[in-house]
């Protein structure tokens, strides 16, 4: 396996990619549907193909096939109109049909599955055309025209499976019971759908106003079947609040009645009780640490502030008063930088008990409130029902309502006729006949436009008629198609080739909780030393500096292990308020962020270090051999090269598990230690340099658990940088960010504005450790260990920066 089908498996893990498929692929409302296709039509082999897909199938349509579907519903509309130009619409269905044949001949190929999923997002799209083109026609005017339509379009698709039969074995049973039992409907309303099946209704024996009429009477709103899946998802659910409620209730079909209500709500608020007292032992726990910060900001700032009257009273240098100053400034911004996360903690934990409390404080009709209903639910509610005996007055009531909308229609009070009884003093219809009539249409008319509605649930395309597609869903689709978990119809991708064999599962879970070691190299300081020839001055320097780069560390939440004269080593672990006040030693990993945002914030604070002080290099070089050089008014632009050097760093960070790759303990001199393969290579890589600047280098684990944490990132390459996808249509951003993806240097943390390039490999063999760059025999093996051909382990490398190009 290459590194970039590697990352394509880590890129399917990370929570931007999984917000991505929950919403191009509707995965809620194709859950809650497929559950319901399931349970009607059990065992058809398409139901079946189904069953493992996370979300809808997407299917992209190439400019040919959308041009040539609107060509035949803008020609056939024509001819409907003027049925005397029948030979200019005989020859263009002719050209039509071949040519609808030979893209679905090449589509399909040996998929039989695929049979299906052409004809469904052709009936889709002609569907949605057709409403584009007629939707200013009256009811009347729409039910020629979409039976019409569905004539032809149920004959031509019957005639091209029938075709393709030959060669692939179709399974077309749910075409058959679904969409060749009526006409091509237009997108439309409950109400008005009803309106255009009206002769479907007439023939099977009822005016469309009397079945309608009956349905409304005798359809339950309630639907519990799904209660079991609902407990188990509440019983499963960590977060419960009310976006969790929504998702969980729309991922099924479920109605509850008061019964299945009741208990859902008793089930609801025995999970909350446990979770409130859970989040009230961590709140408790957070209010004693942030009593703990307080009282030990007060006393460093006191003992501080003592320490710098006394530095004031016995003054000997700058240094010495600015030094101090600046570690004031790092314990105030670390125990800051604590009680903020502490904050933040706090307050979603306070946030998260509010909601559990109001979920305690339901009622019935609350929870009702979390139930979406759709306007076809009925509909599939009444399929679900078992056939009812109506009562008698009722019904005979709800048909005298009726009759006045039907008294015009010649054909439908023939059909009524038929059902008439005597009845004293006033009209009476056989109810029993029309009870059985009634349920004849559910069967034979509306249980195949609800398959119908169901399959269209199953499958999107794209572009959509509209013509607007967001730039998050046009890259989303080009990430499906590029790695066929998309299809696409009569436009060429080169797709990545797929493995063969048994899919390999690789355990990409092990990058998403880490710990960091973060070692900084400072150049030029032995260079420093020998031009200031002042150990006392020289040690205040560097400690001036190191404060600087502690800072900017311990912002983040570093914690400083050890300094190395010059250098240093930094831990980075979720639970770094506990390890630095001493409540533990075993680091809890969790989200490395932190140290790459250091990072760059040391580079920074580097910089600005130099330009704070570059106006003292006058008083500290004044002794150096060179004194040619002219300190006076010099700007970091115009430092000779060797002194520019001086306070440029170089950055490692590794990132991996604990105790395995690092280990957190106390020397004999009572401080912390960290020993490790992490700590040998974040030293490692902190000693690579650059021309000229600066250099954060990192591995692999480091860029993996950020990808797997982060909410956006895209891909690095030059034409991203060049090209505004915005400015794109559908094609053109699908083929832009399929580029990106395969051209990509590494990637973009989009949020922070983090430039995440790819640098090189790092290999370890027995007794040794080198970074290559370019061309290699790098691979990663099964189990997701990277190997070079020797069978030496390594790891890639990646170069962080703020700027693309550094």
């Amino acid at each position: 396996m290459l590194k970039n089908e590697f990352e394509d498996i880590i890129i399917q893990e990370t929570p931007y990619y999984k917000n991505l498929e929950k919403r191009y692929r509707d995965t809620i409302n194709f859950r809650r549907y497929y559950w319901v296709l399931k349970r009607i039509c059990p065992q058809d082999n398409f139901v079946k193909y189904l069953e493992g897909k996370k979300g809808k199938e997407l299917v992209y349509l190439g400019r040919k096939i959308f041009s040539l579907q609107e060509e035949f519903v803008s020609n056939y509309l024509t001819f409907l109109d003027d049925e005397t130009q029948v030979t200019r619409w005989e020859k263009f269905f002719e050209r039509y049909n071949k040519t609808l044949f030979e893209i679905y001949e090449r589509f399909v190929g040996r998929h039989s599955e695929r049979v299906m999923i052409f004809e469904i997002v052709n009936r889709k799209l002609l569907r949605d055309l057709l409403t584009k083109y007629i939707m200013d026609k009256n009811v009347d005017k729409k039910i020629v025209i979409s039976e019409r339509f569905g004539k032809v379009v149920n004959q031509l698709f019957a005639y091209i499976r029938h075709s393709l039969a030959k060669f692939t074995p179709i399974h077309d049973g749910l075409i058959s019971d679904s969409y060749e039992q009526l006409p091509l409907l237009p997108k439309c309303g409950h109400n008005e759908t009803l309106k255009l099946l009206a002769n479907k209704f007439l023939g099977k024996g009822l005016p469309e106003p009397i079945f309608s009429a009956i349905y409304r009477n005798i359809i339950s709103l309630y639907y519990t079947r799904g209660k079991k899946e609902i407990l188990d998802s509440i019983a499963k659910n960590r977060t419960l609040d009310k976006k969790g409620l929504i998702e969980i209730f729309n991922s099924y079909f479920f109605f509850p009645d008061d019964q299945a209500l009741s208990e859902i709500l008793e089930a609801l608020k025995n999970q909350a009780r446990a979770m409130v007292g859970d989040i009230k032992l961590r709140r408790e726990k957070i209010e004693h640490k942030m009593l703990s910060i307080r009282s030990k900001i007060k006393d460093i700032t006191s003992s501080l502030a003592d320490n710098l009257v006394h530095l004031t009273e016995d003054f000997s240098t700058e240094e010495s008063i600015e030094n101090m100053i600046k570690r004031l400034k790092r314990s105030l911004v670390s125990q800051g930088y604590d009680l903020k996360i502490l904050k933040g903690e706090y307050q979603v934990y306070l946030e998260q008990e509010n909601s559990l409390n109001a979920i305690l404080n339901f009622k019935l009709n609350d929870l009702t409130k979390f139930i979406t209903r759709n306007e076809w639910d009925p509909l599939i509610i009444l399929l679900f029902e078992p056939k009812k005996k109506f009562d008698e007055e009722p019904i005979q009531t709800v048909i005298k309502n009726v009759m006045g909308e039907i008294k015009n229609n010649q054909s439908a009070m023939r059909v009524m006729a038929n059902y008439k009884v005597g009845g004293f003093l006033k009209e009476k219809y056989n109810i029993n006949m029309i009870n059985e009539k009634f349920y004849e249409i559910v069967q034979d008319v509306i249980e195949p436009f609800v398959k119908a509605l169901l399959l269209e649930e199953m499958i999107d395309y794209y572009p959509k008629l509209s013509g607007v597609v967001s730039s998050e869903g046009i890259r989303y689709l080009g990430e499906e198609v590029l790695a066929e978990r998309a299809l696409v119809v009569e436009k060429d991708i080169r797709v990545q080739p797929k493995r063969t064999g048994e899919e390999v599962r690789l355990n990409i879970s092990r990058y998403k909780n880490l710990v960091s070691i973060l070692v900084y190299d400072i150049r030029g300081s032995t260079f420093m030393g020998t031009k200031l020839r002042d150990a006392k001055k020289e040690s205040e320097i560097r400690n001036l500096f190191q404060e600087s780069m502690l800072s900017a560390a311990e912002k983040y939440g570093g914690i400083p292990i050890k300094d190395t004269g010059d250098g240093g080593i930094i831990l980075f672990a979720a639970n770094h308020y506990d390890i630095k006040n001493n409540k533990t030693l075993v680091p809890e990993p969790g989200n490395v962020l932190s140290v790459v945002r250091s990072s760059l914030q040391m580079v920074k604070d580097a910089e600005t270090f130099v330009e704070e002080n570059i106006h003292k290099y006058k008083n500290w070089f004044r002794d150096a051999e060179e004194r040619k050089i002219n300190f006076e008014g010099i700007t970091y632009a115009t430092l000779p090269p060797s002194y520019k050097t001086i306070f440029q760093i170089g950055v490692g960070i590794a990132s991996g598990q604990y105790p395995k790759e690092v280990y957190l303990d106390k020397n004999a001199f009572g401080e912390f230690d960290v020993t490790g393969m992490l700590v040998r290579e974040a030293n490692f890589y902190s000693k690579i340099k650059a021309k000229g600047r600066s250099t954060i280098v990192c591995d692999d684990a480091t860029v993996y658990n950020v990808l797997l944490n982060v909410d956006k990132f895209s891909f690095l390459s030059e034409s991203g940088l060049r090209i505004d996808p915005m400015l794109l249509d559908t094609e053109q951003g699908l083929e832009y960010w399929i580029n990106q993806k395969v051209s990509r240097k590494g990637f973009i943390l989009d949020l922070y504005k983090i430039f995440v390039s790819d640098f090189g490999q790092e290999i370890k063999h027995p007794g040794s450790i080198k970074i290559l760059v370019g061309v290699n025999d790098i691979v990663i093996d099964e189990t997701g260990e990277i190997k070079d051909g020797k069978g030496g382990r390594g790891k890639f490398l990646f170069e962080i920066s703020t700027e693309l190009g550094r």
